[in-house]
């Protein structure tokens, strides 16, 4: 070391001695710490020149993210060199030296890592399991948080934006202390879906990226395929078996849905478990590695077959109806293959979903099943003890089935697609995964293409406790309003608070989601006006800070979207819809032409949904009306269409569950008016067909619903009946009673747009999608969007 250097070595220690450590953090990941070496502070930078170099053995992760953001903190680009260490030195990789210090990557745990120091150099080793799994990057943004002080908490605005996201301290130093760490995930499996923004295709932000950075991968080996087999593209099994698809109730089998009570598929299945073996042709199995998927399409399963009614349960609930179908074929296909193939070790993964989510009573799997749960109403309303309680119930009854742990594949989207109030919710997240961390794998997150903006805290905490649920949530919070917002970070925190404590600490009417929870409970009128007058003191504090008005800027459009909502549930910008009371009911025939009509004097326009143009006219005009009697309520729409030869109505029968895919009408009712979220869902196609749910419990039938179409030369046409009498906790309206229902009316117009492969696209046409009442939420059955169904006299 030469006299200039030392005398600069000497300078960086008198000066970091009396500043906080950044290795002192409280919202660091928890580490194992072991016997520290005993050696003076190696030096790498030092009055913003680069004194040491980064050495990358065996090609090793993590060189390009050290130099990149040890550059962006001291200005001094360390050199990157390989397999050869010139001290001072960060060592990448296995090594020799790295060997003789108790270092091998071999012997650390699944994406374990270690960074342990020798005099001048930091040794970082880790063991990789393979793609995205990499225990030796891991270690080299371990050293980044703890030692260069960096942190990484959302994504660009933009796609190719500065990464405002990323907290960059200022320092012309970099010394790190002498140190043995090692660390390892709690979780196998951190996988954040999706790896990027909308607009898809390559224009959205590059979300993996920062998913990366803070450590999402998947060390697990059993990998399920999501919604595979399809099998409507397999003519074979099309033409020759029809038997292996689901049966709709009219006797038509629907392709685009497998029938899993009928042996054929169980033997279709094996047949290309066999090929896959084989390396032939057909491969009607989804297989990855020696997992083997068992995964229905993403609707509701609805087989009207005599296996799948003799296994049907309608007592079940909305998340059961068709449970024993399915843990019937999965414990049938488990079987077979442990008896045939028991030495190629093959595991069959299955995915709860929808309507058969709940474990059945009476089944014990084979020990090659494995179970990934998917938690239907969102991690964020886990925050309700009666719903966190009942999944957690549902998870323990499969890992009894399975006798195994389970995977998880949970929901940031929901239920965040029903409301815009913008919560967060760090303590439900670390909550569940110290009650689970003997019982699960880990998660695959499923979000929305745009949910940082809104959940940034919620994810990146997520994300950090799938690591290691003892991470300190509260000091990451704390840390992020500090680090973000300069002058504004204390109003920050304050925000957050009401953020995070008016979702978690709040409890909704009957612990259900429904609009009158989130916005008389989780978040009072004064609490937004508060949010508001914070925001704003926000930026105002925040004027003249370029970064930190560009992070208010980020954080703006979701508390934006939130302040509307809110506004709108106060009774601004909603809709009623007026039913008047006549003699009869009209005859349902879809024509609209009986004498009754004439006394629904008002009708409301419907307006397009979402996008841009939410709440703006529809390009097709649709038009909705109502009248009662004494016996029910009968709807009425109209709805313009220059093309009525091309409707889409190929998926009919009863409670097929693509039939939003053809042209239709929505009906959403809440018979008690009481917006506590109980309501009931009605699809309509142009043939008259229909889907009736309670909630999204299809075994429920609405007795006494009548419906019928009428297409004419331009429009076309529907009534709907709906009698009280199949509505349990509905009053019926009448003379000296003040009955009050709310709900909202959607179309769906897909025609033209060539989604059924037999009719070419329209020059011109739009598929659209509107609604009598919007906030602008992706989703149909958003309750905000409800509003009140007057009874006319």
């Amino acid at each position: 070391m030469s006299q200039h250097t030392l005398l600069i070595y000497l300078a960086v220690i008198v000066s970091t001695s009396v500043i906080a450590a950044p290795w002192e953090a409280k919202d660091l990941n928890p580490v194992t710490i072991k016997t520290t070496p005993n050696h003076p502070r190696i030096v790498l930078v030092a009055d913003g020149k680069a004194l040491g170099s980064i050495v990358v053995m065996n090609k090793a992760a993590g060189a390009v993210e050290l130099q990149s953001f040890i550059e962006k903190v001291t200005g001094a680009k360390l050199p990157i060199v390989h397999d050869t260490i010139t001290s001072p030195a960060i060592v990448l990789g296995d090594s020799a030296e790295a060997a003789a210090l108790g270092l091998v990557s071999s012997n650390l745990p699944i994406e374990g890592f270690a960074i342990k120091t020798a005099p001048d150099a930091i040794y970082i080793v880790g063991n990789k399991y393979e793609g995205n799994a990499d225990g030796q990057l891991w270690g080299a943004l371990e050293f980044l948080e703890r030692f260069v002080g960096v942190r990484w908490y959302f994504p660009p605005a933009e796609a190719g934006g500065p990464q405002i996201g990323h907290s960059i301290p200022e320092s012309n130093e970099l010394s790190v202390p002498p140190v043995w760490l090692e660390d390892k995930p709690a979780f196998q499996m951190r996988v954040m879906w999706p790896p990027m923004s909308e607009p898809w295709h390559g224009q959205g932000i590059r979300l993996d990226e920062l998913q990366r950075l803070l450590r999402s991968g998947n060390s697990w080996p059993i990998q399920l395929q999501v919604h595979q087999p399809n099998w409507s593209n397999q003519e074979n099994l099309t033409e020759n078996h029809p038997e292996v698809f689901q049966m709709r109730k009219d006797g038509k089998r629907q392709h685009e849905v497998n029938c899993y009570g009928n042996p054929k598929t169980l033997e279709i299945y094996l047949e290309g478990i066999q090929n896959f073996i084989d390396k032939k042709q057909p491969l009607y199995t989804p297989i990855r590695g020696k997992s083997i998927t068992v995964s229905p399409a993403d609707v509701e399963l609805s087989c009207y077959c005599e296996h799948c009614r003799a296994l049907w349960d309608d007592k079940a609930g909305q998340y059961g109806g068709a449970s024993r179908v399915m843990a019937t074929f999965v414990d049938r296909l488990g079987r077979e293959v442990q008896k045939r193939w028991p030495n190629e070790g093959f595991t069959v993964i299955f995915l709860p979903y929808l309507n058969y989510t709940a474990a059945p009573e009476g089944f014990k799997f084979p020990g090659n099943v494995e179970v990934q749960i998917c938690g239907m109403p969102g991690m964020a309303s886990y925050k309700e003890p009666a719903i966190r309680d009942s999944e957690q119930a549902n998870i323990d009854r499969w890992i009894a089935i399975s006798g195994r742990r389970i995977q998880n594949w949970h929901y940031n989207v929901w239920p965040a697609h029903k409301t815009k109030a913008a919560y967060h919710y760090p303590h439900v997240v670390k909550d569940f995964y110290q009650r689970n961390l003997k019982k699960t794998l880990g998660t695959f997150v499923n979000g929305d293409f745009n949910h940082w903006p809104r959940q940034h805290i919620s994810l990146y905490c997520w994300l950090k406790v799938l690591w290691d649920p003892e991470f300190d949530v509260d000091a990451a919070v704390d840390e992020f309003a500090s680090r973000m917002f300069g002058a504004a970070a204390d109003t920050m925190r304050k925000l957050l608070a009401l953020q995070i404590d008016g979702w978690e600490k709040s409890r909704w009417p009957g612990g259900r989601f429904s609009p009158k929870g989130i916005y008389e409970v989780s978040f009072t009128p004064a609490m937004v006006e508060q949010m508001k007058e914070l925001f704003a003191q926000a930026r105002e504090q925040g004027r003249g800070d370029k970064l930190t008005t560009e992070r208010l800027d980020y954080y703006a459009p979701a508390l934006e979207s939130f302040f509307t909502e809110a506004d709108m549930m106060s009774g601004e910008g909603f809709r009623p819809l007026s039913a008047y009371k006549v003699g009869e009911n009209p005859v349902i025939d879809g024509q609209l032409t009986d004498a009754q009509w004439e006394r629904a004097t008002t009708e409301n326009s419907f307006v397009q949904a979402t996008g841009a143009n939410k709440g703006k006219p529809a390009i097709y005009p649709s038009t909705i009306k109502a009248v009662w009697t004494s016996d029910g309520i009968t709807f009425g729409f109209h709805l313009s269409e220059p093309t009525p030869q091309f409707l889409e109505r190929s998926n009919g029968g009863h409670d097929n569950g693509n039939m939003w895919w053809d042209d239709n009408v929505e009906l959403f009712v809440d018979v008690t008016g009481k917006s506590e979220g109980e309501f009931y869902q009605f699809i309509v196609n142009p043939d008259g067909n229909y889907w009736d749910s309670k909630l999204k419990d299809t075994t429920w039938e609405c007795k006494g619903f009548k419906a019928a179409a009428h297409v004419g030369k331009d429009f076309w046409s529907l009534e709907v009946f709906l009698p009280y009498s199949a509505f349990a906790s509905a009053e019926k309206p009448g003379s000296g009673t003040h009955t009050k229902w709310t709900g909202n009316f959607t179309r769906h117009r897909v025609i033209d747009k060539g989604l059924n492969s037999k009719k070419p696209p329209q020059e011109g046409s739009v598929r659209e999608y509107q609604r009598m009442n919007t906030t602008g939420s992706s989703t149909s059955d958003n309750l905000a969007d409800f509003a009140e169904i007057r009874f006319i006299e």
